[in-house]
């Protein structure tokens, strides 16, 4: 018998491997026991076939097992009898056919049952990033933004200085990418294919829903603003995704990775709308609220090199400005230059 060609129903069916999974003949057991060895490439069709045995005779108590074991075996010696002496009778071949159309149906529920209970969740499971992936990284530079339409219609908005990884199965079990800077996604809507951003050690997994992820080098943590729908953000041990914690348009979470620290907060949905836009609103801002507005719309970060000697309170409004521009006029009106170098901003009064 060539026990390479058969199946998982196959070994469900065969007498010899039921005692063995039953443990009460000491030939059958010591028989596949001893193929187990020699055929090592079989251990795990074998064992999945036994695991699924024992599965669903949790319920059975051992007479019950062996009653139903020599129901089976009657009815194959029974079928077997009917085939060599060809009784046509309508009846008994109605019976025979119900037989096996019930054993079919037994082992295809098995096998679904199986099959569920050893499904991998890929909602919390995430691959490890290829470095040699065939999906090229996607950058972008100082003052630039790139709009990405991913396969499945979802969009991604990169900020300046940022990096998106996509990986080569994407949108096949799972869509899985990773963001070294600063992104808003727009998720097209599938329930069976979640959605998972990886930000360092910080996963956001989400459905069909709009968030933004900022997770710059220059900052100390990663946060994560939710404007739609629903997500979960959580930390990635491995390729598991532990600590989950769920947010609702409105609200966004802080993660200190090195902590292991998440505080949630609210905010104000126009915020991330402006961000999107390149909007900046300044009301006697002080110099403390313009380095924060700049280095959250162009992911850079900004230093003085001396304090002004009068208090900043600049008002004025941007709407998709080149960056430049915007020191430009903030610095005509208060009286500083800057320079920039890479992703920082440096300016002397």
């Amino acid at each position: 018998m060539d026990y390479s060609l058969y199946t998982i129903e196959d070994f469900l069916t065969d007498e010899s491997f039921v005692k063995f999974c039953l443990r009460d003949n000491k030939e059958d057991i010591a028989f596949w026991e001893n193929l187990l060895i020699q055929n090592p490439e079989l251990s795990e069709k074998i064992h999945q076939a036994e695991s699924l045995f024992f599965l669903l005779s949790v319920k059975i108590d051992p007479q019950e097992k062996e009653r139903e074991l020599s129901k089976l075996k009657s009815s194959i010696e029974h079928l077997q009898i009917l085939e060599s002496e060809q009784i046509p009778v309508k009846t008994i071949r109605l019976k025979s056919r119900t037989f096996w159309f019930s054993s079919a149906a037994a082992i295809l529920i098995c096998i679904g049952v199986y099959a569920l209970m050893n499904k991998k969740d890929y909602s919390t499971t995430v691959p490890i990033y290829n470095e040699y992936s065939k999906n090229a990284a996607i950058k972008t530079g100082y003052n630039e933004r790139k709009s990405i339409t991913l396969s499945d219609g979802s969009i991604v908005l990169l900020n300046s200085l940022s990096i998106l990884k996509i990986d080569d199965n994407y949108n096949e079990h799972n869509r899985v990418l990773w963001i070294d800077g600063e992104a808003h996604f727009s998720v097209a809507k599938n329930k069976n294919k979640p959605f998972i951003v990886i930000s360092g050690k910080t996963a956001t997994t989400a459905l069909g829903t709009s968030f933004k992820i900022n997770n710059y080098k220059m900052h100390t943590s990663t946060s994560v603003m939710l404007t739609t729908g629903k997500v979960s953000v959580g930390t990635v041990n491995d390729q598991e995704i532990t600590n989950k914690v769920e947010l609702i348009p409105g609200e966004q979470v802080e993660v200190l990775e090195a902590q292991n620290k998440f505080t949630k907060s609210n905010f104000d949905l126009q915020k991330v709308e402006n961000w999107r836009e390149r909007k900046l609103i300044f009301s006697m801002a002080s110099l403390k609220d313009i380095k924060s507005v700049l280095k959250e719309v162009y992911g850079v970060e900004i230093r003085t090199e001396k304090q002004p000697k009068k208090p900043i309170a600049f008002t004025g409004q941007f709407k998709n400005e080149n960056l430049t521009d915007v020191l430009d006029a903030i610095g005509f009106a208060n009286h500083f230059t800057y320079t920039i170098k890479n992703d920082t901003v440096t300016i002397a009064f």
